[in-house]
C-alpha cells in the first residue's frame, strides 16, 4: 500500500482544514538545513521540490521518498528530521516576537521522525500519529509509524507518550522505548537493544545540533 493509502480519515481531514490558508498569508516558521534523496513539500495543493534553504510554513506537508531524509530547523532552534518514506505535516508552530516557542505540533502520516527540542520550559512540542502523542518541553526522541501502531524512543531528557485512544501515558528516559497500538495503552518503558536503536537512528540520520 502506498503512502496515500495509509492516511487515516481523521488526519486527512486535519490536513484539508489546516491547508485552507495560503502561504502568502503566513510567515515561514523554519527552513530546510539537510536534504538527501527525493523530498517534496505539499503546500496549497501544490507539490514542489524540497531543497536546502527552502522555507517551511505552518500547514506544509513534508514528504520523503525511498532512502531520503530531510531536516527542518525552526526559529527557536528546535529541529525535526524525517527519514525514508515519511509524510508529516507542520500542524502548528508558533514563535513569539522574542523568538521563543509557544507551541508546536506535527502530525505524522507515515514513516519516522527525529525531534530535537530546544529552549527548556518554553511552550509545548508534540508529535502525533493516529495512535499516540509524544511530547516534551526540552528533549530528543524518535517516533515511527509501524504496522502495529507507533514506536517511540527517548534519546535525551524525558518524553511523555500518551495513547490517543485510552489517554494512558508513560514517561521515557534516554534509550527507553514504548509501542502504542490502536485502542491500547502504551507498553511499559523498556531499554531498547542496540540493534533496534541502531536501525532507528540509521533511518533518521544524525540530529541537527
Amino acid at each position: 500500500m502506498g503512502i496515500a493509502g495509509r492516511i487515516t480519515p481523521l488526519l486527512l481531514a486535519g490536513l484539508m482544514v489546516a491547508g485552507s490558508a495560503s502561504a502568502a498569508d503566513r510567515a515561514p516558521v523554519g527552513r530546510v538545513v539537510r536534504q538527501e534523496g527525493s523530498t517534496v513539500i505539499l503546500r496549497d495543493d501544490i507539490r514542489s521540490p524540497l531543497l536546502i534553504g527552502t522555507s517551511v510554513f505552518t500547514s506544509d506537508v513534508i514528504e520523503t521518498g525511498f532512502s531520503s531524509r530531510v531536516t527542518v530547523l525552526f526559529g527557536d532552534g528546535s529541529s525535526l528530521s524525517a527519514g525514508p518514506e515519511s509524510r508529516v505535516q507542520v500542524s502548528d508552530y508558533t514563535i513569539d516576537p522574542q523568538g521563543g516557542r509557544t507551541s508546536a505540533l506535527f502530525s505524522m502520516l507515515s514513516g519516522i521522525v527525529r525531534a530535537v527540542v530546544r529552549q527548556a520550559g518554553l511552550g509545548s512540542f508534540a508529535v502525533q500519529t493516529d495512535t499516540a502523542v509524544a511530547s516534551a518541553r526540552s528533549t530528543e526522541w524518535t517516533a515511527e509509524i509501524t504496522p502495529a501502531g507507533t514506536a517511540v524512543l527517548g534519546l535525551e531528557g524525558v518524553v511523555e507518550v500518551r495513547s490517543r485512544s485510552t489517554g494512558a501515558a508513560v514517561t521515557l528516559a534516554p534509550f527507553e522505548g514504548t509501542d502504542v497500538a490502536s485502542g491500547r495503552d502504551p507498553t511499559p518503558p523498556v531499554t531498547w537493544g542496540a540493534p533496534r536503536v541502531d536501525r532507528t537512528l540509521r533511518l533518521v540520520g544524525p540530529a541537527n545540533r
